[in-house]
């Protein structure tokens, strides 16, 4: 590597977050600087500090010295426009910054973010006010052809220039503002060049040459090109483009600068004394964490005396571990106790009144006369004490409060809230303050798991809130803490292999097919990069190699691939600060919030506090289930959180593996598990919830088969029997690698945590180091020899790897077990909750509606009198169903709905058609709102068929429109002044006058249920075929499927729905995946290539089909390949061998044996018929000749079946032929 260049460094630099032009990602970018020797670095990005946190370390990596700055675009005038119009009269100009120190980095922040939040119009734009507001620390450059003064110089304006020039000293100072040249072969560049120096020379202004630096090396233009192209949606070829007229925008070396302006030699080593005017670091490590405020009528508490023992367990833990590792012990002095009190005695209050309602014990008392206190009560007090010593010794007093204050203040405002995931679980303050809703103490959580002194990490609550209200819980916090000091977290989009690809081939008009052929050859491994996916994909090595254009698409990829593409908002992600946020990090807008420029990790690492605040869908269906049970059941004290975990209903429910819509049990992997493993306690479902992923599966059926026969469990040792006794000898959870380390090994839980973390990230030094400590403090600890010390260290690390978080765990097992709850007691109040739940999502609402059917809970049209917005729970006489709710109904909305219930509400049901539209006709519901209501069935209830009320509804809407125009005249009908209908004919009451019109057919309902609800509700395609159906199908119900053996045959009629092509990962074939609805269920099915290829065209979304395919089974998981498709109708003679029609013996049964007759001389065909009677209970089949036979359709066994002589029917299909799907060799046995 060459010596450190002295005299020239690049002060005009763009990286990848210039995300229009920037083609050079920073860490190549700042690799490539250190090759050239380069002592220093800028970045300037166009109008966003989107990269400068990434950028600085990456340059310090490489030895170089980064400077902070930013391209702004500037209006050249005094303030900004507040209007649009105005506004696109102002032109933006470009304009170099570089911050000199601290003070200059935060006026870079406050000048870029409110660019961002008060200056966004097409671009990020600042004005000469906002610049001199906050110009202290900044070094300004005169800038490209862009910026103010070279476009006056373009003009042949010098005086403009000149004055412009003065302008700019009088903002940055003599010394600070900085004329720069360029020279990348434009003439433009060129011209303006003299009157650039003229004026340097004039005020006295050092001169720099910079080059404009958008790509890394002098071979990426062409990669910048076509980036040009996929950022502005445009094409290689497009003449009428965005494009650079030159191709020297790399970073060139020093002598390259050298030689373009050597006629300016100063311009090169001014460049390094501006290099050296910037001395900024970024303040790494500081902690900016808010101060929780009480209000201020609330005391911060008096125990002084028992807050004072927490302070000294605190010194006594912290100086246990100072002086085993060779440490000075500590003291707390006065003023440091003091500090600690300020919100610790509050935060104690709070604990203590948490404490008595959670576990009854009133710290207080116990305190006061500790040796007639419970064991229980000690336990506790104690528990508490130990995590309040830890808290407030390592300062996160003030967290724990601002945690409790916003979960207070939404379970104050009724939001549901979760009950706490991740290792926050496992701590009693947060249990005593609600924070948490899972017991530590009973379910063996560990404390230290989410903080301990041997590594001091901030706790990191994820909280969970409905999905609907979570963003309320947010705004709170923005109030309470500030605008300005609350913002959401960015996120980066990047160019992965696959993306690259396609967005190359795109913008170089390769044909879709090539280029998804293309794509389709990179591996599917989650951030492949390029080069390994030529390494690993055989397919794209030779493509490369013998296509010239996929090759150069490859080339320009590597190039681009890991650049950032577009940004996005964090989905829960907050950060939160003690000040302006902008102090400390730059802001931007994303989707109206105010959202900080730089991401998660570089936020936090400037010691911003992050939170996550999660929408949890679950929590939403748990609170309108909630609702649900007590409007339904009269519970209006009905509470969830509050049942028992010992609920006999919930066990059979989930022991029976009908698990849909339970909280992470509904795959049917898992609802094979709950079958397996038979499920007795709230502890086997944590342990379920820890196994069943990729890893810790192996160990299932060691778990399982301990669970059923005790003598098998292996205990690891005997000091651990106790400890793995509740997971059958399995280690599931990481809480348990480190309680053994401590029984074992004689580790502090702290330091327990420390070997986890080791054995879980394989950090081979660490691992060595601790595996000297275990096997020492086995012997010490417990006389343990070196081999079997080093056998259980081998057993913890092996399930070290895989052990999961057990306080994360219970967490959502709290929940699978809360949903499974409502499942099992409240089924029709959950169901109509789920469905709400998915409204607009017709593949999920598809599934539940099926689950619906099994769980014998009928799902109803939507009816005007009982539906609400929402899908709607009714019992009545202890049945239950739920009706459809309006809101849901295509054409209707939300808003119409909301007007139809509230007018119900307020004047009570509507007596029929006509009372609807009148009491609707001033309101938001039109006549495609009426329509469409008509169509799904929400007047059924009044008598009326649906075909009369379409063919009525234009008179109606007239006759209401006609009444409401003599409201508004002031008339009114004589039958108006009489208050009722006294004296009014038959003829003339609403509806009594309606055209007589062919009712409604039942092909029509479920096409217009079909088209506006998603689904059938009054019936189904496959009602015509039932009985048929039964003899054909090898199955009915999902559970069925697990009676069958892998790679068994099978065969299924229903309607094709949710068609969907695919391609394959490896070759791009095409395949299929669709669901297949029975009358009882939706079926996913894949039809892979080689069968799609010979039947896929027979796959069409609403047709009626037969399918033949093969059952999967793997991992407890089912799946249906589909290798053939047949019309169902055409099938059903061929399939149907013989029918046995059970006729009453009366005299129908003669009127039906004339049908029958008929029907065989006009369809004459192969399935045979039998004819049986019903007598006292048993059949007796009469002798019928072989020859009577007929072709049987749809059409006339409906007709058969509706007859009211038949009391049953016996269908017998041929038996399914087994699809061998071998390739030939394999049929023929031979091997290759």
């Amino acid at each position: 590597m060459p010596e450190k260049d002295t005299e020239f460094v690049h002060l005009h630099v763009h990286t990848d977050h210039s995300l229009l032009d920037g083609c050079s990602r920073v860490d190549k970018l700042c690799g490539r600087a250190a090759e050239l020797g380069m002592k220093a670095l800028s970045i300037t990005d166009h109008g966003v500090l989107y990269g400068l946190t990434s950028f600085f370390k990456q340059a310090e990596k490489h030895g170089i010295k980064p400077l902070l700055g930013c391209e702004i675009y500037l209006v050249y005038e005094d303030q900004l426009a507040t209007v649009n119009e105005l506004r696109a009269k102002q032109k933006s100009r470009h304009m170099g910054l570089l911050a000199r120190n601290f003070t200059g980095y935060q006026n870079l922040c406050k000048i870029v973010s409110k660019a961002h939040t008060q200056g966004f119009y097409r671009n990020p734009r600042t004005d000469l006010k906002t610049l001199a507001e906050h110009s202290e620390g900044l070094i300004g450059f005169s800038g490209c052809l862009a910026a103010v003064i070279p476009q006056y110089l373009l003009e042949d304006k010098f005086d403009e220039a000149r004055a412009a020039a003065a302008k700019f000293i009088d903002i940055f100072g003599k010394d600070y503002f900085i004329i720069e040249i360029m020279d990348h072969g434009i003439e433009e560049q060129r011209r303006i060049i003299p009157g650039l120096l003229k004026i340097a020379t004039e005020f006295d202004l050092k001169v720099v040459a910079t080059n404009d630096v958008h790509y890394v090396k002098n071979t990426d233009w062409e990669p910048h090109d076509s980036l040009l192209c996929i950022q502005t949606g445009a094409k290689i070829r497009d003449e009428k483009r965005m494009r650079y007229d030159a191709q020297q925008f790399y970073l060139k070396s020093r002598e390259e600068m050298d030689l373009a302006f050597k006629e300016v030699p100063e311009s090169i080593t001014n460049t390094s004394a501006v290099a050296e005017m910037c001395e900024v670091k970024l303040p790494f490590g500081e902690d900016h964490y808010p101060v929780y405020e009480r209000p201020a009528e609330i005391e911060s508490g008096k125990d002084h005396e028992n807050f004072d023992r927490c302070l000294d367990i605190y010194v006594a833990k912290k100086n246990e571990i100072l002086v085993r590792d060779g440490g000075e012990p500590i003291e707390l002095s006065e003023a440091e106790r003091i500090k600690h009190k300020s919100n610790g005695l509050y935060l104690f209050e709070l604990c203590k009144e948490g404490l008595k309602e959670r576990y009854g014990t009133d710290y207080d008392a116990c305190r006061a006369d500790w040796e007639q206190a419970t064991d229980d009560d000690k336990r506790y007090c104690e528990q508490l004490e130990y995590e309040l010593a830890i808290i407030a010794g390592t300062g996160f007093v003030d967290y724990f409060l601002i945690v409790w204050d916003f979960i207070n203040w939404a379970r104050e405002q009724g939001i549901p809230v979760g009950p706490g995931r991740g290792s926050g679980a496992g701590c009693i303050v947060a249990y005593v303050l609600k924070i948490t809703d899972i017991d530590p103490l009973s379910f063996g959580l560990l404390f230290e798991r989410m903080l301990n002194l041997e590594r001091v990490s901030p706790p990191d609550f994820d909280v969970d809130f409905c999905m609907r209200r979570r963003d309320e819980v947010v705004n709170y916090v923005r109030d309470k803490y500030g605008k300005d000091r609350v913002a959401n977290i960015i996120t980066f989009g990047t160019f992965g292999a696959k993306m690259i690809i396609r967005d190359l081939a795109r913008v170089n008009d390769l044909e879709f097919a090539e280029a998804n052929k293309l794509a389709k050859m990179i591996p599917d491994e989650l951030n492949i990069t390029l080069d390994d996916s030529v390494k690993k994909s055989p397919e794209l090595a030779a493509e490369v190699n013998r296509n010239p254009v996929a090759k150069s698409i490859l080339d320009q990829g590597r190039v681009i691939e890991g650049m950032i593409r577009n940004t996005g908002k964090h989905a829960c992600g907050v950060i939160i600060a003690d000040q302006d946020i902008t102090n400390l990090i730059p802001v931007t807008l994303q989707e109206g919030d105010l959202t900080t420029q730089y991401p998660k990790g570089p936020s936090e690492d400037l010691g911003l506090l992050k939170m996550d605040f999660l929408g949890l869908k679950t929590l939403t269906v748990i609170s309108d289930a909630e609702k649900n049970v007590k409007m339904t059941r009269d519970m209006p004290d009905f509470n969830v959180e509050k049942v028992s975990l010992k609920d006999k209903e919930t066990f059979d429910l989930l022991n029976s593996g009908r698990t849909t819509a339970v909280f992470q049990l509904e795959s049917g992997g898992m609802q094979q598990l709950c079958r397996q493993i038979g499920l007795s306690s709230f502890e086997e479902i944590i342990a379920l919830i820890a196994l069943y992923r990729p890893g810790p599966m192996q160990f299932i059926p060691q778990f399982i088969e301990g669970k059923k026969d005790p003598t098998t469990v292996q205990i690891p040792h005997p000091l651990l029997k106790e400890l793995v006794e509740e997971t059958y000898g399995v280690l599931v959870y990481q809480e348990q690698v480190m309680q053994s380390a401590q029984i074992i090994a004689g580790y502090t839980l702290g330091g327990a945590d420390i070997l986890r973390r080791a054995m879980g990230k394989k950090i081979k030094s660490v691992m060595d180091a601790q595996k000297d400590v275990f096997i020492k403090g086995a012997k010490a600890t417990n006389n343990i020899d070196r081999k079997t010390a080093e056998s259980i260290f081998a057993l913890l690390e092996k399930f070290a790897q895989y052990g999961f978080n057990k306080s994360h765990s219970a967490a959502y097992a709290m929940l699978s077990y809360r949903t499974a709850y409502l499942k099992a007691n409240y089924p029709v109040e959950f169901m109509a909750a789920v469905l709400t739940s998915e409204q607009g999502n017709a593949d999920k609402l598809s599934n539940f509606l099926a689950e619906c059917n099994a769980m014998n809970v009928p799902v109803l049209s939507p009816d005007v009198n009982e539906s609400g917005a929402d899908f709607t729970p009714v019992l009545e006489n202890g049945e239950g169903c739920i009706r459809f709710g309006m809101a849901s109904i295509k054409g209707v909305g939300e808003g119409a709905a909301r007007v139809i219930i509230a007018e119900r509400d307020a004047n009570g049901p509507y007596e029929n058609f006509s009372d609807f539209i009148v009491r609707n006709a001033d309101k938001a519901v039109n006549r495609r709102v009426i329509e469409a209501l008509i169509k799904t069935g929400g007047f059924d209830a009044m008598g009326e068929d649906r075909a009369s009320l379409l063919d009525d509804l234009d008179s109606e809407l007239a006759e209401a429109e006609s009444a409401r125009k003599d409201r508004e005249a002031g008339q009114a009908s004589l039958f108006d002044m009489l208050g009722d209908d006294t004296g009014v004919a038959d003829e003339d009451k609403p509806g009594s006058n309606r055209r007589r019109v062919e009712e409604m057919g039942m092909t029509e309902k479920l096409r217009y249920e079909k088209e506006l609800l998603g689904f059938y509700i009054s019936g189904h395609p496959m009602d015509a075929y039932a009985a048929l159906d039964d003899a054909i199908d090898s199955f009915r119900h999902p559970d069925d499927l697990f009676n069958f053996d892998d790679r068994s045959s099978f065969r299924l009629s229903g309607i094709v729905s949710n068609l969907q092509i695919k391609y394959t990962r490896k070759d791009s074939k095409q395949m299929a995946v669709f669901n297949l609805a029975t009358r009882s269920h939706s079926f996913e099915m894949i039809m892979f290539p080689d069968p799609y290829a010979k039947e896929g065209h027979r796959l069409e979304d609403g047709k009626l089909a037969l399918i033949h395919g093969i059952i999967g089974r793997r991992n407890g998981e089912m799946s249906l390949a589909a290798h053939n498709v047949f019309d169902l109708e055409v099938s059903i003679p061929k399939l149907i061998q013989r029918i046995n029609f059970i006729l009453y013996p009366n005299d129908k049964a003669v009127e039906f044996i004339h049908l029958l007759r008929d029907t065989i001389d006009e369809q004459y065909g192969e399935t045979r018929v039998n004819i049986s009677f019903l007598v006292e209970e048993q059949i007796l089949e009469a002798q019928t000749a072989q020859s009577l036979t007929f072709s049987i359709t749809q059409t006339n066994f409906k007709a058969l079946r509706r007859h009211p002589a038949l009391a049953g029917v016996r269908v017998e299909a041929v038996d399914l032929k087994p699809i061998d799907d071998r390739k030939p060799w394999e049929k023929r046995g031979k091997k290759f």
